[in-house]
């Protein structure tokens, strides 16, 4: 035996790993749920996307034919804007959250954008309401 396993540890140490372990659990926890809904395992879920994504654009003939058509008009010959993936979360007991960020390079060289486009959507009765300023200009 060397001398590193004849001393005992630190009682200090030994609360700071037992520390980080709890913590490590209470983030997986909080992961799981509250992380965004998958929409395919969520038949109401998938509707609530496919409401957002197909409801009428102001500039295009849906709203991810009006994201499509920003991203595009964005494009930079060293830079190429990023749409991010559509996440839906419950939000009341009838009603979900639908949220996509796309990411526009900015003027600077090195310079992004993120624009956040977020909706509330109603399954009885069909409604999509903006939330964010992106949402609010893309819709009529």
């Amino acid at each position: 035996m060397d001398e590193w396993d004849a001393r005992p540890r630190a009682r200090a140490l030994v609360w700071l790993e037992w520390g980080a372990v709890v913590l490590l659990l209470v983030g997986v926890a909080a992961y799981v749920i509250w992380k965004p809904l998958d929409p395919m395992a969520d038949p109401r879920a998938a509707q609530a996307l496919a409401l957002v994504q197909t409801h009428v654009g102001k500039s295009a003939p849906t709203i991810r034919q009006a994201i499509d058509a920003i991203v595009k008009a964005n494009q930079k010959d060293d830079r190429t804007p990023v749409v991010g993936n559509w996440t839906v979360r419950a939000d009341e007991p009838k009603g979900y959250l639908v949220r996509v960020v796309v990411r526009l390079p900015g003027d600077e060289k090195h310079g992004w954008v993120e624009w956040e486009f977020l909706w509330r959507v109603r399954l009885s009765p069909q409604t999509v309401i903006p939330l964010s300023r992106p949402a609010v200009e893309i819709m009529p």
